[in-house]
């Protein structure tokens, strides 16, 4: 049985990986059905029905892992994620504590927590978990990444600066921290080393679609209209989120009113 399991988890991935998604969460689903006990049934297919914006059905697959696993730390993350996007702050920290209850080595859970205190406005708190994390791992990229947005939401932004720049010293291969720094340094109308950053961001990971919409912007303010809509249009090619729908909507309005100046 666990070799049939194996084998349809992986071609699950592989077709999720190939866009495929409605047969992955098939192949998903019947590895609940052979192997009910098996955590990664579960956290494949919650993650891939979140990933749809299928929040409430990717709960209740978390949950039902957790009845047979209750301290698998990956589904109590999962978990812990879903309670975060819905808002539902409370029930998110306290997977992300219980998390770091079952493994007190596991810095992560403590940046997750962070980021739920961030959006409660507990900056303080947030902060302190950022710390615990780097006291546990002082190279984590994740902790950094989230101690630079901190300290931007309280326009603080040398600590910011040198938050993310530690986090890029660490992982010259984050195309997250490049982006982050790119961000703060465009909001600060930055642009040479916004847009050095963005397409840094970019040549790591030609995926990141909102390095794409930030070039965008960048091409827009400087009155770079060709460029902008080029970059407008790969940001619609490579975001795939249905959570972005209103985003994509807002892009291709704004596109077809670049063209249209383009033909005055």
């Amino acid at each position: 049985m666990t070799e049939i399991f194996d084998e349809l988890l992986a071609k699950g991935i592989t077709l999720q990986e190939a866009g495929e998604t409605t047969a992955a969460l098939a192949q998903f689903r019947s590895c609940l059905e052979i192997g009910p006990e098996n955590p990664e049934g579960y956290l494949n297919l919650g993650q891939l029905l979140s990933e749809t914006g299928a929040l409430d059905e990717a709960e209740k697959i978390f949950e039902a892992g957790l009845r047979f696993v209750p301290e698998d730390t990956d589904l109590l993350t999962a978990l812990g994620d879903i309670y975060f996007e819905k808002g539902c702050y409370t029930d998110a920290i306290a997977r992300y504590k219980r998390v770091t209850e079952i493994n007190p080595a596991d810095p992560d859970g403590y940046v997750s927590m962070g980021l739920v205190y961030n959006c409660m406005e507990l900056v303080d708190d947030a902060l302190g978990s950022y710390r615990k994390a780097l006291a546990i791992d002082p190279l984590n990229v994740f902790a950094y990444n989230a101690l630079g947005d901190a300290y931007y939401g309280l326009n603080d932004h040398e600590k910011a600066i040198a938050a993310y720049k530690k986090g890029i010293e660490i992982d010259p291969l984050d195309a997250a921290a490049h982006f982050n720094l790119a961000e703060l340094y465009y909001d600060l109308e930055e642009f040479e080393e916004a847009e050095e950053l963005c397409l840094e961001s970019i040549r790591i990971d030609p995926s990141f679609s909102l390095a794409y919409l930030t070039m965008g912007n960048l091409c827009l303010d400087e009155e770079r209209i060709a460029e902008a809509i080029k970059y407008f249009q790969l940001y619609l090619e490579k975001e795939k989120s249905p959570r972005a729908e209103e985003m994509i909507s807002e892009v291709k309005a704004v596109i077809e009113g670049l063209k249209e100046e383009l033909k005055k």
